[in-house]
């Protein structure tokens, strides 16, 4: 299976690229949330509260345990996330999206992962105790065998080389078919921040795209949708104001 020569990571345009919630100290984190809390985006993660940010630390930090097992390294600082080509249903996460891309040859091996379809199953497949779970559930008949790319970290030359055996490609076809919301590869950067902000400043304004679950089109591009709630609503066959 062929794959895009660069990853898109996609961002809020009000705070910028490459930051981690994760980061943020216990006021921050409150702030974000007061916030964001009542933002019309496609799906809002502050409106859960503390519950997500518990959840995505628990996330990151096996993520984390991950990499340092398998680079025999310490982590230098918490991943950045990314997919793998595009992904504009991702924009969909914010109110004013925009996305950076980065090609492949700017990182050694060490500085990028992808682990499909994300690395939230990581607290499921651990069995770390959590108050409330969020994103791409466990199939209810998973088995490693059945479903062997959950939980696998994988640098671009092993995800090139092992996209068949792992089932990879399939999960792909399957998803992209089915316009499902999960139909991308994730990307975990773990360079310097400071160098990507300064080396790709071309931000890129993303139309998020809509995505299909139980049949219906769900459409994320909540930007048209605010411009359309704002326009003058024609009157009714029984007049202005009805």
């Amino acid at each position: 299976m062929e794959f895009e020569n660069h990853i898109t990571h996609y961002f809020e345009r009000e705070v910028g690229p490459f930051l981690s919630i994760c980061d943020l100290d216990e006021a921050a984190t409150e702030s974000i949330i007061e916030r964001e809390k009542d933002a019309e985006t496609g799906f809002n993660r502050y409106f859960f509260g503390k519950d997500f940010f518990d959840y995505r630390k628990a996330a990151d930090d096996l993520l984390i345990e991950l990499y340092e097992k398998k680079f025999r390294k310490k982590a230098e600082r918490r991943p950045y996330f990314a997919v793998l080509g595009n992904a504009d249903v991702v924009g969909g996460l914010y109110r004013d999206p925009y996305k950076i891309r980065i090609p492949l040859d700017y990182f050694a091996d060490f500085e990028l992962t992808f682990m499909c379809p994300d690395h939230f199953p990581l607290v499921r497949l651990s069995d770390t105790k959590v108050k409330r779970y969020f994103g791409y559930p466990l199939p209810k008949d998973y088995t490693e065998e059945k479903y062997p790319y959950f939980g696998k970290l994988l640098t671009i030359d092993e995800l090139r080389a092992q996209s068949e055996a792992l089932k990879i490609d399939r999960y792909l076809e399957e998803n992209r078919r089915t316009n499902h919301w999960y139909r991308y590869i994730e990307a975990h950067i773990w360079a310097d921040p400071q160098d990507m902000r300064k080396r790709f400043s071309d931000w890129i304004e993303v139309d998020p795209e809509p995505w299909t679950a139980a049949n219906v089109s769900l459409l994320q591009n909540y930007k048209e949708i605010r411009k359309y709630n704002k326009l003058p609503k024609p009157p009714t066959s029984r007049g202005v104001g009805a």
